[in-house]
Formats: structure tokens, C-alpha cells, sequence
């Protein structure tokens, strides 16, 4: 079966047309009109550009606590000393099991902390959700790296404090490409092209039969 072009890879390639319009300096606009409620409000001159749905996680730390056995045993002549002494083991292997599980459990963690639909823009993004609209322009993010397809980290100011979080969403490396064109041209994934997929280039090159315009300027921008 021949492979499929499929909406994550529609959203890969208005990424990179989008991406290199903003680095050549060109007006940055999606071809069709974006569905999201979100109405702009990080600038005068803001267009939104992709909408879809996002999945945040939150770095945690578990518990870390255990409860260490020391119940007192003790039984006398040759049978109740062994039983005494077998006792006692099982109690040492049973705590070290339950360190060891509570040290793990301790361990942070990313979870899973609300879904709700992303919006990115030319200067900023929005995070929809039923708590409510989280508007970030791109000055407030502090860092930003694609973790892997379709999963941006990024570390920034809110208007509680710092938080860092993993954003999973079709159009994570859109907001990593515009963050970094707006606040970091000089980021080294930007400038390699390491934040798309690997591999990824040839075969929508493939997959699209010639319309290699925007496969010319990649990998690396410009």
C-alpha cells in the first residue's frame, strides 16, 4: 500500500512555509482562514496561523515515602531461632524492596496536567482549556525545544511564576519554529533544521511529486 499524505504532515508543511516566510523577512499567514475562538490580543498586527488540539504534562515528583517493618519477633530453642532469624531476613528484604519502590515513586515524573486546543500566532500562543485561556506572548518563554515530533518543552514566565512544561500537539514545532524566529533566530536546532522530524524532508519531497518549493529551503533556516 502506497504511503499516505496525512494531517500531520499537512501540518508539518504549513509549518515549514510559514517558518521560512518569517525567516526571508515575508509577511507570515496561513493560506486558510483559522478555526479557533481565540480572538488576537498579543498585538496590533497578530495573525494566528494553526489551531488543534494539545495535550500538557507537568513535571511531578512522586511520594517517596515508605513504611519500614520492625515488628519484633523472638522464639527460643533451635527451631524457634531459626524461625526467629528467617523472620528477620524476610523483614531486611522486605524493606529494601519498599526503599527502593519509594525511591522510584520519589523520582519526578512528567504527567499528563489538561488538554484543550492550541492556537499559535505570529507573536505568541494560547492554551484553551476548560480552566479557562492562557494567552503567552513569545517574550515570556524562556526556552524552547522540540523533545521529540510533535512535542515542544519550553520553560517561561507566567503570571504565577515559572513553570516548564511539555506541550504535545500537531502543531508543537510551529510554536517552537515562531518562538525561536521571534525571540532566538540564532537557536541551533532553528538553523540545522533538527527540529523537524528526521527523515521527514525526503519523504514529503516524495509524497508530493515535485512541489518541492519549501523542500528547497530546508533542512536549515534559511
Amino acid at each position: 500500500m502506497a504511503e499516505q499524505w496525512t494531517q500531520r504532515d499537512r501540518a508539518l508543511w504549513l509549518t515549514c512555509e510559514m517558518a521560512l516566510a518569517g525567516a526571508r523577512g515575508r509577511p507570515v499567514r496561513p493560506p486558510t482562514p483559522v478555526p479557533s475562538p481565540v480572538r488576537p490580543q498579543l498585538a496590533d498586527a497578530e495573525t494566528l496561523l494553526a489551531a488543534g488540539p494539545f495535550t500538557r504534562y507537568v513535571l511531578r515528583a512522586g511520594d517517596g515515602s515508605y513504611r519500614r517493618s520492625s515488628g519484633f519477633f523472638f522464639a527460643t530453642g533451635a527451631v524457634g531461632l531459626a524461625a526467629t532469624a528467617a523472620v528477620a531476613a524476610g523483614q531486611l528484604v522486605g524493606n529494601a524492596r519498599r526503599k527502593r519502590a519509594a525511591e522510584r515513586d520519589a523520582a519526578p515524573r512528567w504527567e499528563a496536567a489538561g488538554t484543550g486546543l492550541l492556537t499559535v500566532s505570529t507573536h505568541g500562543f494560547y492554551l484553551s482549556a476548560p480552566g479557562g485561556l492562557a494567552a503567552w506572548p513569545y517574550a515570556a518563554v524562556g526556552a524552547c525545544e522540540v523533545g521529540r515530533p510533535g512535542l515542544v518543552d519550553l520553560s517561561g514566565q507566567s503570571t504565577t511564576g515559572p513553570v516548564r512544561w511539555l506541550l504535545e500537539s500537531d502543531w508543537a514545532e510551529l510554536l517552537f519554529a515562531m518562538w525561536a524566529l521571534a525571540a532566538h533566530p540564532g537557536h541551533p536546532p532553528l538553523a540545522s533544521g533538527a527540529w523537524l522530524p528526521p527523515g521527514w524532508v525526503e519523504r514529503a519531497v516524495s509524497l508530493r511529486a515535485g512541489d518541492d518549493g519549501v523542500a528547497r529551503g530546508l533542512p536549515g533556516i534559511p
